[in-house]
């Protein structure tokens, strides 16, 4: 099996969180927090996170306390694993 040179790869967090427990008036207030009212604020871009899909989240491993303190400040279930991706 080739042996893989970490060198070419950076560190991220992938985040997988859950909203069903908001109520409808407070996910909207969530997604405003995560990413902003106009789309260019919010969690998101101060942390130059990646959103994949409606629950999905790629961080850089520097931001991992932040998001997990965010998702953990709006009750959200969550799984956070540790992913390597090419640079």
């Amino acid at each position: 099996m080739k042996e893989l040179d970490l060198r070419n790869y950076r560190r991220m967090v992938l985040f997988s969180y859950s909203t069903v427990h908001l109520l409808k008036k407070d996910k909207i207030r969530f997604y405003y927090a995560l990413k902003g009212r106009d789309g260019r604020s919010g969690m998101v871009k101060f942390t130059n996170t990646k959103c994949f899909g409606r629950a999905c989240l790629l961080v850089k491993d520097k931001y991992e306390n932040e998001i997990g303190d965010f998702l953990n400040y709006w009750s959200c279930k969550f799984i956070a694993k540790g992913v390597f991706v090419r640079k």
